[in-house]
């Protein structure tokens, strides 16, 4: 078995022409692999103790009692990671190296982690209203420096990691990722329950702060190729709008998975509630954000072995469609929920549903088009659902504070229903249709 290991190993980071034209590529591919799957490993690790789904919301819920508000956590950041990049698009198509913009912009979003980790000291003393502002205007900061660096940083890891390998690549690193945020879920556990208040939610950020600092002296270390940019015609074509306009048009396939997707982001408007509500309905202490935080990366360890080798063989289209049918499982038993041990199922249901879009929608959003426009394809993927994705958790909260939890469960359970079927019967694997993707 052992053997076996080894052989496997070495294929993977064996690369052929049909994997690669581009021998600088398959030279630094080993070191590559290395290099990013440490900054993911450690963004991951980092990020573990002031998650976005489970210690943020219960941190806001502090400062204030509004659902709204709670839910403008979650929006903040599905806006200021997806709308930004389509914008950057015509600049990322020009550059023949990413690595630069990447280093910058990277530097730019781990920053405010540490502004808010001293923020975090004297926001309970403010006035809620001014407390909330202040804490929503550093999160923007961080969410929408998170979307600047977000498209180069896709087109850079689209360059140095081929196709063949991408799946895997995310997976892996991922999933030993999540089992770093298992650790940090822990820690994170002990330092709300041993420090006082305010002083917990400050020490997690400036832990958040170190290690997400490792993960970019891992990225600095990337040998990205400096790859000239082919002529392709594109500089002859319309303005950049109206070649945006042909492309959604031209691309019905395309255009069918954008609608998918819209979909069930809207249904997964209960992301950012799960922790908050339970906290509530069981009249939990703090301390049990940490303990889903655990659970949803452990979760996560499960979903990322499983999607990224699923995604490489069968297709990300498969992947998006099995991970959507177990989100639509965790929110059938959140209208059943009767005891916090289907809680904690329904955590782990959801990490391994998010686990699988976050695998499914990287990859597949490369597969659209032509090398050439793929910067193009990527930015459109994520802008044109930033708004959903905005607006969605605020439509949650208004839910939540009209008619309630369940009320707001059901809405996304219909959505996510909706997505699901569209995605399943009209979309086709755009790796079956691309000549520029290798076989499965």
């Amino acid at each position: 078995m052992k053997v076996k290991a080894q052989r496997q190993l070495q294929s993977y980071f064996t690369l052929e022409s049909k994997d690669t034209p581009h021998p600088q590529v398959a030279k630094s591919f080993r070191r590559n692999f290395l290099v990013n799957g440490l900054d993911l490993i450690f963004w991951h690790f980092g990020d573990s103790f002031v998650s976005v789904d489970t210690i943020l919301p219960v941190f806001v819920s502090t400062i204030t009692t509004s659902p709204v508000v709670i839910g403008m956590v979650r929006a903040i950041w599905n806006a200021g990671w997806f709308m930004p990049q389509l914008f950057l698009a015509p600049s990322v198509e020009k550059k023949s190296r990413q690595l630069p913009t990447v280093l910058v912009l990277g530097a730019l979003e781990r920053l405010p982690y540490l502004v808010l980790g001293f923020a975090i000291l004297w926001l309970p003393s403010l006035d809620p209203g001014a407390a909330v502002a202040f804490f929503m205007a550093l999160y923007v900061w961080k969410s929408f420096a998170a979307g600047m660096v977000a498209l180069p940083w896709q087109e850079m890891i689209a360059k140095v990691i081929p196709v063949s390998r991408r799946g895997r690549f995310i997976g892996y690193a991922n999933l030993v990722g999540r089992a770093m945020g298992v650790l940090g879920g822990i820690v994170a556990g002990v330092v709300l329950k041993r420090y006082a208040y305010p002083q917990n939610y400050a020490v997690l950020f400036f832990i958040a702060f170190v290690v997400i600092t490792i993960s970019w002296g891992f990225l600095a270390m990337n040998k990205e190729p400096e790859i000239k940019k082919e002529p392709t015609g594109l500089e002859k074509q319309p303005p950049y709008l109206e070649r945006l306009k042909g492309i959604m048009r031209s691309n019905s396939n395309f255009r069918k998975y954008l609608i998918s997707r819209g979909l069930c982001y809207i249904g997964n408007m209960a992301y950012g509630f799960v922790a908050v509500y339970a906290i509530q309905r069981f009249n939990l202490p703090d301390t049990y954000a940490a303990v889903f935080t655990v659970i949803l990366f452990g979760g996560g360890i499960i979903g990322f072995a499983i999607w990224g080798g699923l995604g490489d063989r069968l297709g990300h289209k498969r992947v998006l469609v099995l991970s959507t049918l177990v989100w639509i499982m965790g929110l059938l038993l959140l209208g059943f929920t009767s005891s916090l041990t289907w809680i904690y199922i329904i955590f782990g249901l959801m990490s391994i549903a998010s686990t699988g879009n976050m695998v499914g929608d990287f990859n597949i959003a490369m597969e659209f088009g032509p090398e050439s426009e793929r910067p193009t394809y990527i930015g459109l993927a994520r802008t044109l659902t930033g708004p959903i994705l905005l607006l969605a958790p605020i439509a949650a909260g208004l839910i939540v504070k009209g008619w309630g939890y369940t009320a707001m469960f059901n809405v996304s359970l219909v959505f996510v229903i909706a997505g699901f079927v569209l995605l399943t019967l009209n979309v086709e694997d755009p790796r079956k249709l691309s000549p520029e993707v290798p076989p499965l």
